[in-house]
């Protein structure tokens, strides 16, 4: 069968989908696929396609562009069938969408079993019956040596733009064992269980790993590889064996994430020996109390001194993950995040605003403690809801926020630099002011991952805004 899928930019290739799309062609069937921003007419161009089905790609912050699709799509007569954050966190904002499948979890099980023609039998296969949401539960995840290696073509013939950007993304695992409250991971792990004995995270063989590099640089221009996996190192053996193999196959700098309590000398030695440029951790907030109780992530600041420290001493630079404007946080306490950047000798700060992703802890614990306005779900789920940047949960403290966002990173580069930033927060920053310290913002996240300026800024200019990220869920289309 011919399937096509769908997604909404260019921002991010779908590692997942990509998987995915291997899965199916082993299977004997036909993938391809569109970036809608990318097509004059999106709808002409799918029935030049003629799928058989039609599959649309939705986080949770695109439900809206997705129902929309969806609606132009209907006049091709073809299943239309959804998966990503969105269906799997919050379903209910698919509902009422012209969307026959929702697909809960990782996509390979619940897809086939459609196109097998055994929908309803099909674990992770969902649909809307009034408002009633029936279907399957999702069985484990496939193990990563059942998935075929990912074929980049599917962006790269359509889209040659994609293949000529220099900074390119790639996973070697899938699956965290954490359970953060802000995150996607604890849904995901209510929806889709993992295989009785095994761990949460799912691994390549550091060949295969290795081997995807190898054919994504011959394949265009490859400056620097970052590794996508939500928890790179947690297998220091793996890694062991990976960093040889990475350095004599590949040899390209690259960065990764993991959790600060995953970063010892061992792992730091093995990532030194591959080539890692920089690696990256969750901070999130510096008030050890409110990252236990609130966001339920049990690293602590020793972990996050000893990880820096390991990683420094084997030339690895540091980048953490960082949030403000929690749910109750004073610009005080943000600053104590600020703070312990500083402390432990941050080379890259990467700062969001908290955000009340449905389905998760902190919008939960957000909507009992009335941080969040009346009717906010009812609004969010609606298909006109557009995401604004700033703070999103009540605070009296919003032009503090909105001026720390923009000045973290100088009060995270020395703790001699806090009192400063401390005393402008409550002033009004001038609009100029404010729009040079975004710039120097995405300057500083173009330099965590080496890429290069004038490619950087061709390439985004074209893709769009961040928020309009079609994926940014390594396990989730």
């Amino acid at each position: 069968m011919r399937v096509l899928f769908v997604q909404d930019n260019a921002l991010d290739e779908s590692l997942a989908l990509l998987e995915l799309a291997a899965v199916l062609e082993a299977r004997g069937h036909t993938v391809e696929l569109l970036l809608d921003r990318e097509e004059p007419d999106l709808v002409a161009s799918a029935r030049a396609v003629s799928p058989d089905v039609v599959l649309v790609a939705c986080s949770v912050l695109n439900h809206g562009w997705a129902r929309g699709v969806a609606h132009r799509l209907r006049p091709l007569g073809r299943p239309l069938v959804v998966g990503g954050t969105a269906p799997t966190l919050h379903p209910p904002l698919l509902r009422g969408s012209d969307f026959d499948w929702l697909i809960r979890g990782e996509a390979e099980t619940p897809l086939l079993g459609l196109l097998d023609g055994n929908p309803a039998q099909a674990p992770g296969l969902f649909r809307y019956e009034g408002a009633d949401l029936v279907g399957t539960a999702a069985t484990p995840g496939w193990a990563m040596a059942e998935v075929p290696s990912t074929r980049r073509e599917l962006y790269y013939k359509r889209y040659p733009f994609m293949a000529r950007f220099p900074f390119k993304r790639f996973l070697a695992s899938r699956g965290c064992h954490h359970k953060c409250s802000y995150c996607y991971i604890p849904g995901l792990a209510r929806v889709q269980p993992k295989e009785p004995g095994r761990r949460w995270v799912r691994r390549k063989s550091p060949e295969a790993a290795v081997d995807e590099v190898v054919r994504a640089r011959a394949a265009g221009p490859l400056s620097h590889v970052h590794f996508s996996d939500d928890l790179f190192t947690d297998d220091p053996a793996w890694l062991e064996a990976f960093a040889p193999e990475y350095r004599r196959r590949v040899g390209i700098p690259f960065t990764c994430n993991t959790s600060a309590e995953l970063v010892d000398d061992r792992v730091a030695i093995a990532l030194g020996e591959a080539g890692c440029y920089a690696a990256g951790f969750a901070v999130e907030t510096g008030n050890g109390e409110v990252r236990r109780r609130l966001l339920r992530k049990g690293v602590t600041a020793d972990h996050f001194a000893r990880a820096a420290g390991a990683l420094r001493r084997r030339g690895v630079k540091v980048s953490t993950f960082n949030m403000i404007a929690l749910p109750g946080e004073t610009p005080d306490e943000a600053l104590d995040t600020a703070r312990l950047n500083a402390e432990i000798g941050v080379d890259y700060v990467r700062l969001n605003y908290a955000f009340p992703m449905p389905g998760t802890g902190i919008a939960e614990y957000a909507a009992e403690q009335r941080l969040l306005p009346d009717g906010w779900l009812d609004r969010f789920e609606r298909e006109g809801f557009n995401y604004v940047p700033g703070p999103q949960f009540a605070t009296p403290f919003r032009r503090e926020f909105e001026n720390l966002f923009v000045l973290f990173r100088l009060a995270a580069a020395s703790p001699r630099l806090l009192p400063a930033v401390r005393a402008v927060l409550p002033t009004r920053t001038p609009g100029a002011v404010r729009r040079l310290l975004t710039l120097q913002g995405a300057w500083n996240e173009k330099r965590t991952f080496r890429i290069p300026v004038f490619a950087g800024m061709r390439y985004f200019a074209r893709v769009g805004r961040p928020e309009l990220r079609a994926t940014n869920f390594p396990s989730l289309i």
